[in-house]
């Protein structure tokens, strides 16, 4: 009986964490720690609001509904170096997502921002995507071995 009970008192909080993954896929646009890169192992993103979009500053990444993404570095002003990338993901199930490099480039005014106009096609692998107080946390999974 207390197994039962246990098991029904943890339902709800197991089916929200579910639900609060599953808005991952209802938003496109992502604040961003970092411009996705050949390195990437994790990173965080939190939603951006509406009115943002158009004038977000930092490290930004969409998702667009044609399974491509572009994660990119945007300032206030034109002194600064700015990388960018873009490449492919697939929904592997509501809690991964399966994460490509096509292209990744740097550009800047400033000497010390190499140009970087990289189109070497890399897989990221499989990222488990992990609810937090402020958005989600992509860690890349040890599934990441495995092609889909």
């Amino acid at each position: 009986m207390k197994k039962i009970f246990l098991a029904l008192s943890l339902l709800p909080i197991i089916c929200f964490a579910q639900d609060h993954v599953s808005e991952f896929w209802k938003i496109d646009f992502w604040r961003s720690n970092q411009v996705i890169n050949a390195q990437s192992t994790e990173f965080y993103l939190t939603h951006a609001e509406d009115k943002e979009k158009n004038t977000l500053y930092g490290n930004s990444i969409i998702f667009q509904k044609d399974g491509t993404f572009v994660s990119q570095y945007r300032a206030d002003c034109g002194y600064d170096c700015f990388p960018s990338s873009k490449g492919t993901f697939k929904k592997i199930d509501d809690n991964h997502i399966h994460l490509r490099i096509n292209s990744f480039e740097q550009h800047g005014e400033i000497r010390i921002c190499p140009p970087i106009d990289d189109h070497t096609q890399r897989d990221l692998g499989i990222f488990k995507i992990e609810p937090t107080k402020e958005g989600y946390h992509l860690i890349k999974s040890p599934l990441s071995n495995s092609n889909p």
